[in-house]
């Protein structure tokens, strides 16, 4: 049997190359409300729909790449029947959801940042040298998830988490739907404030702090390398008792107002035993 071949139209750029079409950027503009109520549509899709999805997203063990879940429609397909069952579902809903989630994970990078800042800023660092002596300090053996530095005890309970967890529940506290423990949310949290700490080694905030991989840039807060680094952590995370996220919770509450106003994977070769997994999750209450 044999294969004809069919020439297929392409169209060209002027050097030649084939242009690849861009898929049409969504806004909320484009979402399926009706004019007359679009405005109070709108308000129940971020204050109700994408809270509820984002705790979805939370309790996801890669929460970097959520937007390729083979669940992500079928949840955002029910939840729009859910609240807006009087509306045909569209692309710009699907699209608007998965920019949600893009801009929730941005929020965390946000949040380390500026709470390895304010730490940072505190009296008793009054040198770079000091600052740069705590940041490595925090970062050995990931100390700065602890509450309690020296005895390792109060994992994921240091004031640098909570900050950054805290952006999260400025999120989903809208909502009363839970999904389940937010591992995810908890696991990118960390990477933030890995992340942040780097930027700031040298006792000076700064992109050349973050280590590359190739060509790749680790400055920004996506998926690669961040995205296994949050992973990284899940070993401890999954751990956590429901008395503990509770009081998690409990003492990220304090920072929500402040968190609120921040309107492929690989790793580095270099790491015989990650110690993001070897995080202590200590009997204390």
């Amino acid at each position: 049997m044999g294969i004809s071949l069919v020439p297929k139209d392409v169209a060209l750029s002027v050097d030649g190359k084939i242009k690849h079409e861009r898929k049409p950027k969504h806004t909320n503009a484009d979402l399926p409300f009706p004019r007359d109520s679009y405005s109070a549509d709108l308000k129940f899709w971020q204050t109700a729909l994408l809270p509820e999805f984002l705790d979805w997203i939370a309790t996801k063990e890669d929460s970097f790449g959520a937007n390729a879940d083979p669940q992500f429609n079928v949840a955002v397909t029910e939840l729009w029947q859910q609240h807006f069952s009087a509306y045909p579902i569209t692309p710009a809903v699907y699209a608007q959801v998965a920019a949600a989630v893009r801009n929730w994970r941005s929020k965390f990078g946000k949040a380390g940042v500026k709470a390895v800042g304010s730490a940072l800023a505190a009296d008793e660092f009054t040198t770079v040298e000091s600052r740069a002596d705590h940041v490595r300090d925090e970062l050995f053996e990931s100390s700065f998830v602890y509450e309690d530095k020296k005895e390792e005890k109060g994992a994921y309970r240091s004031e640098l988490i909570l900050r950054t967890f805290a952006s999260h529940l400025s999120v989903v506290l809208k909502t009363d739907t839970s999904y389940g423990h937010p591992v995810g949310a908890m696991a990118i949290s960390c990477a933030a404030v890995e992340r942040a700490l780097h930027m700031h080694k040298t006792g000076i905030c700064s992109a050349d702090g973050v280590e590359r991989k190739g060509k790749r840039s680790a400055h920004n807060f996506v998926a690669v390398p961040w995205g296994a680094r949050a992973k990284a952590y899940l070993p401890g995370i999954k751990k956590l008792s429901t008395q503990k996220w509770s009081k998690i919770i409990a003492m990220a509450r304090p920072f929500i107002d402040s968190a609120a106003l921040i309107t492929a994977d690989d790793t580095e070769d270099n790491e015989s035993e990650d110690s993001r997994g070897l995080i202590q999750v200590s009997d204390d209450s």
